[in-house]
């Protein structure tokens, strides 16, 4: 991770985009899905565990170019939905990208998204966001990447109300296979982020352990679980 000057971009909910198929080479981080049956083959227990309705206000840590929520919107049957997205990488969290993914699964959807972002840029110091103020948080395949995990569990705990939930989505460790193939960083396993968690603020609600592509066996299967700020 690189780290940059201390910035935080609260910004206007995206400009309307067209509704039209998605571009080929559109530019933003994250994946590109077309196909709708992948989307809810891949999303359909995450998006029932995490319960969004309309109204929600959800603060993504690691959100990249908003990806997920822009897969999410599509599948989903919110639509007034205000979703912060933090991200230390400028590169991938700014207003061109977002707008970007937004015009991409807007095409997916043949329909303007509706949802409101914004993007604050955080540093390893601090995610830059109010104390004691929001009632979601997520932290979506995004832990394993973080050296102090501890404090970054801290200081969702600071941005929470008392009884706030965060969800925790990651792929676990299994014998064998300890690390993730994309960025080569160590897995965790349930017993290691359940005691990481109840060791800096949380109590854990409940958990679903899955595998997104229906494979009888998985080396490292998914796994959502939400805490809640003691």
């Amino acid at each position: 991770m690189l780290k940059y000057v201390a910035l935080i971009m609260l910004l206007l909910p995206a400009a309307a985009h067209a509704q039209q198929k998605p571009k080929k080479g559109i530019t933003f981080c994250g994946w590109r899905i077309s196909d709708t049956s992948a989307m809810h083959l891949g999303f359909d227990t995450t998006l029932a565990f995490m319960r969004i309705s309309d109204g929600d206000t959800i603060v993504d840590i690691g959100a990249s170019s908003g990806y997920i929520e822009g897969v999410l919107s599509v599948v989903g049957k919110f639509r007034d939905v205000h979703f912060v997205l933090v991200d230390i990488d400028s590169n991938c969290l700014n207003r061109p990208m977002v707008d970007n993914m937004l015009a991409y699964y807007s095409g997916v959807k043949e329909a303007r998204i509706n949802n409101h972002f914004s993007l604050v840029i955080n540093t390893v110091d601090s995610l830059y966001l109010p104390l004691q103020h929001y009632r979601h948080s997520w932290l979506l395949n995004t832990l394993h990447e973080i050296p102090d995990k501890a404090k970054l569990i801290r200081d969702i705990g600071a941005v929470l109300q008392q009884g706030g939930e965060l969800l925790v989505m990651e792929l676990l460790a299994r014998p064998k296979h300890m690390i993730h193939g994309g960025c080569n960083q160590p897995l965790m396993d349930e017993t290691q982020i359940k005691k990481l968690l109840e060791e800096n603020g949380f109590v854990q609600a409940d958990s679903k352990t899955w595998n997104p592509n229906q494979a009888k066996t998985a080396r490292n299967p998914y796994y959502i679980v939400r805490f809640i700020k003691k």
